[in-house]
């Protein structure tokens, strides 16, 4: 059996349920790195034993090869192919016999199964996450939310400015009509992305119109704990929608979905510019405030146009991977590394670089399902492509009699990607029994934000005396 026989032996039901809790625990003891297989390459290496390559330089020569987004490996080196036999061996995943090819015991075997079914199992959900459908109902949800928070707490503070961009937030709303209506159904993506991103630029010259109104007549800006708190719900709300939509969007070639996670990122720029303000207004300095919400609307001008002129570009001539969001640095920082990786370690045409990244995510996508592309269909050597040439471009790579090399400012980036690689998975490696620093720093500032709403009075009493 292959790990590609391996898909057809679990029904689209045993995808919906998952693995076992002991299960879990097997993956975490033999990973090192919690129990998620894409952290590493040791399951690839598992892998290409089950698939019947029993010679180390065979799997060295499959492995270095291997592309997958989902992490920041450069590349896997002949080391990192020795690591992971060691760790097999001595984990007693593997054994070697007398004619030195390499076996998986009855546990390595076990594991295998295991981990490709999570990875099934995980992709399954991921997909429909980052699906048009949830990317939608999201959007649509968080949106009720915070216009809700906005007119409540503007209600109760008296506060015209927030009960403004409750409604505001109400009208976002039509944005996702707009995407659902002329967008998917009536099949007019860069009608619906000229829209959006014209609302968002009558949006930006709003801000200008009342900076510009504020300044000439100043009025006292009463900085609230409520304030601050939706302020910040709302960056973090927002950040996270703009992650989601602008996946969403490159993954599925929608150009709707990538202008609207521009108009979250408006959404993050005022809320910043809110907070700014309101620092400023605790002192008495109020027209701060408005220079910030005119300095945002100029850029959000000036990122629309660019914008409308790559759609508005010859039909021959248009290219959506163009557009920047901010799911391309997950793609491009990896595709980055990789492309250095590669050159740095031997000398290659741009033909056969292509073909060796092609290979390598067709490996990936079999070992690692959605991990390998991070569920961008359309990632392949046309992309590839299009950003190598943006690195000799750059002047990261030369080209000498046509093979490819790295110069000085490609040797340093490459560098850079590697001592970030070694700093992740030294942190990723789990001595003993450790804290998770990261859910303990999110709970603490979840409590000291409910903390504030409960002294909220006292707080806003005090800062109304400064």
């Amino acid at each position: 059996m292959t790990i590609k026989d391996l898909k057809s032996n679990y029904s689209h039901k045993q995808m919906k349920y998952g693995i076992r809790s002991e299960a879990f625990n097997m993956m975490k003891k033999y990973y090192l790195t919690k129990y998620e297989t894409h952290n590493n390459f040791l399951f690839a290496f598992l892998c290409c034993v089950y698939d019947g390559k029993n010679k180390l330089e065979a799997i060295k020569k499959e492995m270095r090869l291997l592309f997958i987004s989902a992490t920041k490996q450069v590349v896997v080196g002949e080391e990192d192919v020795e690591e992971y036999f060691q760790l097999a061996k001595r984990q007693e995943l593997i054994s070697v016999n007398e004619n030195n090819h390499i076996l998986l015991t009855k546990e390595g075997e076990k594991l295998v199964e295991l981990s490709y079914y999570h990875n099934l199992y995980t992709s399954h959900y991921l997909h429909r996450f980052f699906s048009k459908q949830t990317a939608m109902i999201t959007t649509a949800l968080i949106l009720i939310l915070l216009s809700s928070l906005k007119i409540i707490f503007g209600l109760q503070l008296s506060s015209q400015a927030m009960l403004t961009e409750g409604f505001e937030n109400l009208t976002d709303l039509i944005k996702i009509g707009i995407i659902g209506m002329i967008g998917m159904k009536l099949k007019k993506d860069k009608l619906a992305s000229i829209i959006i991103i014209a609302i968002m630029m009558v949006t930006g010259i709003t801000l200008v119109w009342s900076g510009i109104e504020a300044l000439l007549d100043p009025s006292p800006i009463i900085p609230s704990i409520q304030a601050y708190f939706i302020s910040f719900l709302s960056i973090f709300l927002n950040v996270g929608l703009m992650f989601l939509k602008s996946i969403v969007g490159r993954a599925s070639g929608n150009l709707s979905f990538l202008s609207d996670s521009k108009d979250s990122a408006l959404n993050v720029q005022i809320s910043i510019g809110v907070i700014i303000g309101l620092t400023f207004a605790a002192f008495r300095i109020y027209f701060v405030d408005s220079l910030v919400g005119i300095v945002i609307a100029v850029l959000v001008f000036k990122e629309g146009i660019e914008f409308l002129r790559e759609i508005f570009s010859k039909e021959e001539e248009f290219d959506i991977t163009s557009i920047k969001v901010f799911a391309d640095n997950l793609y491009n920082n990896r595709l980055t590394g990789y492309i250095l990786g590669s050159i740095r370690r031997q000398n290659l045409t741009q033909e056969e670089l292509l073909e060796n990244f092609s290979r390598g995510l067709n490996l990936g996508r079999l070992y690692y399902e959605g991990f390998a592309d991070f569920f961008y269909d359309e990632l392949g050597p046309n992309i590839a492509n299009k950003h190598l040439n943006k690195l000799i471009k750059g002047r990261y790579i030369d080209i000498i009699n046509n093979e490819l090399f790295l110069t000085q400012k490609g040797l340093k980036a490459f560098y850079n990607a590697k001592a970030k690689e070694f700093q992740q998975r030294s942190n990723l490696i789990r001595i003993g029994h450790k804290f998770d620093l990261k859910l303990i720093l999110y709970l603490v500032i979840f409590a000291g934000l409910i903390a504030l709403l409960i002294f909220a009075p006292s707080i806003n009493s005090w800062l109304a005396n400064l």
